[in-house]
């Protein structure tokens, strides 16, 4: 019997071994206080049963780590390609990288602890919409029975509705004020945590979906004479340009302007939504283009940064992650 995967890649191999010198090395920085690290690539962007999940016999489960390793198989095959410059793509080349874009979007610690924050926040506020709603029934009706309020019926709806199908806002008429007021006590102390078998279920649904804005992108491919690119455990790199209608909306790869990835230190993939040229290009850039890729990468990543040891060092002060990233209101 085969031994089950423990170290699980958030990050694959062949991406992190795209960064290493000839002797294998890649420059890492982390969130700790702890100087610039030079390793192996095998020790980077790994974490015990990360796809692993709880089966019925209380035994660890791998096989979502196994059925990533397929798709990372067939996203290394493209990104040997495209760092070969063999551009533009065949179809098929196209949709299995798109495939594999899609799948890191949605696969890593990013993602996963947006999903966390949303689903607590979304968990708390349809509690304090009940809770609400209780303490209006206590306070107006009397003990009376309560007409329907067109105007509540459809906020509830509506927050029912952004809460997912099935949702409904709970009903605690049945509970004193008292024993409310315990609940929205606990409810500022506590935090709602998703069971990781929904959290790896919700990541496999969202990954096909995630594709088709890469899928659909024009495809620029940029080369630079020297390795002067960063990455991240969080590859991905979009952009939009401000506008009055998207000032107050968050941004995803359906509605970002345009998509990059670095696949190299010194090779960057373009995905353009809008505006678009027309035609899909090898363009190459000198050092100054790569200035702007690595501002987006560094205020990109998640928990480690890393570079070609040969290239352009680590800037000596890095963002820290935001306190909070999902904003409901």
């Amino acid at each position: 019997m085969s031994q089950r995967p423990v170290r699980h890649h958030v990050l694959p191999q062949f991406y992190l071994r795209a960064w290493a010198d000839a002797q294998g090395i890649v420059a890492m920085r982390d969130r700790s206080d702890r100087p610039e690290l030079r390793t192996g690539t095998t020790a980077l962007a790994v974490e015990k049963d990360f796809y692993s999940f709880e089966g019925p016999d209380g035994e660890k489960d791998s096989s979502v780590e196994e059925g990533l390793a397929k798709i990372d198989a067939e996203g290394a095959a493209v990104h040997k390609a495209l760092r070969n410059l063999e551009f533009p793509l065949a179809p098929e080349q196209k949709d299995a990288f798109s495939t594999w874009l899609g799948l890191q979007w949605v696969r890593g610690r990013s993602s996963r602890a947006s999903g966390s924050e949303l689903a607590d926040k979304l968990q708390k506020m349809l509690i304090r919409f009940g809770l609400e709603n209780a303490e209006i029934d206590e306070t107006q009706h009397d003990g009376a029975p309560k007409k329907p309020d067109p105007i509540e019926q459809k906020r509830d709806r509506l927050i029912e509705e952004s809460a997912g199908p099935g949702v409904p806002i709970p009903d605690f008429s049945h509970l004193d004020k008292s024993q409310r007021d315990t609940l929205a006590t606990e409810l500022d102390e506590g935090r709602f945590v998703l069971h990781r078998a929904i959290q790896l279920r919700t990541m496999l649904q969202a990954a096909p979906e995630a594709a088709v804005p890469f899928r659909e992108a024009e495809w620029h491919l940029l080369p630079f004479e020297d390795h002067v690119l960063f990455t991240s455990d969080e590859p991905i790199l979009l952009d939009r340009l401000p506008r009055p209608e998207n000032q107050f909306l968050g941004i995803g790869p359906a509605s970002a302007d345009s998509l990059s990835v670095p696949l190299a230190p010194s090779l960057c993939l373009l995905m353009m939504q809008t505006p678009r040229a027309g035609r899909e290009t090898i363009r190459n850039l000198d050092t100054s283009h790569a200035e702007a890729i690595n501002r987006a990468s560094i205020a990109t990543w998640w928990s480690q940064l890393f570079r070609c040891p040969g290239g352009p060092p680590f800037p000596a002060t890095l963002p820290p992650l935001p306190d909070e990233r999902i904003v409901i209101g």
